[in-house]
């Protein structure tokens, strides 16, 4: 009875852990419980990130998972920072915990990205600012800012914003030395969204702000 009550101890402090476990935590972060960590202590949530129930946080005790500040995790997102590689002798119940030859690295997701309910991120596939990822989407490579990915594996099907609309944008959420440079952006267009379409809109009304400034007071932000 005591093993069985110790086991279910650990288990609810994986799924339910003290924000104040995690390796960092910042204000105004929201976290809706259940959530699955495996790793807690290098799980790090900036100010005013969003990670709804069900999400699963795989990661070994020497590798970290980044979510950046305005981020949010819709419900059953999973994020995997190892990658298993099959081992001759070894059966795959000892790798999972072994982690031999495992191939593996660090996820940041950076400022302002959405991810879509049911999505996977998996190792080494960093989300750039602002980008989109499509609901139930597998991440197999790094994404670039911006960028709207959707499918299994996902890609490239569309952009956020226009170049003037991301300069508007960023002016709005961020210090001048944060923002993305003009020079930056139009490489990026160049390279990854030629002829793609736009999924963002610059329509906002006069009500819209004032419900925005009701939820920043609201929500402390």
């Amino acid at each position: 009875m005591f093993e069985k009550l110790k086991a279910l101890k650990m288990l609810y402090r994986r799924f339910i852990p003290l924000k104040k476990n995690l390796g960092y935590c910042g204000k105004n972060s929201i976290i809706e419980y259940p959530v699955w960590f495996e790793s807690k202590n290098n799980v790090f949530i900036e100010e005013n990130v969003i990670v709804r129930a069900l999400a699963h946080f795989i990661n070994a005790p020497t590798e970290k998972i980044i979510i950046k500040k305005y981020s949010v995790l819709a419900p059953n997102c999973t994020i995997v920072t190892n990658n298993h590689i099959a081992t001759v002798g070894i059966p795959q119940c000892l790798l999972v915990n072994s982690h031999i030859n495992d191939k593996s690295s660090d996820v940041i997701i950076e400022e302002d990205v959405w991810i879509g309910a049911n999505s996977t991120i998996l190792t080494g596939c960093n989300l750039g600012r602002g980008c989109i990822i499509g609901a139930g989407a597998i991440i197999t490579r790094p994404v670039p800012p911006y960028a709207v990915v959707t499918g299994i594996p996902a890609r490239i099907t569309a952009v956020r914003f226009s170049i003037e609309q991301i300069l508007e944008h960023e002016k709005l959420l961020y210090k001048e030395e944060e923002r993305l440079k003009r020079e930056y952006l139009n490489k990026l267009f160049s390279d990854y969204y030629d002829g793609l379409k736009i999924v963002g809109t610059s329509n906002i009304t006069q009500e819209d702000i004032i419900k925005i400034r009701e939820y920043k007071v609201k929500y402390n932000y």
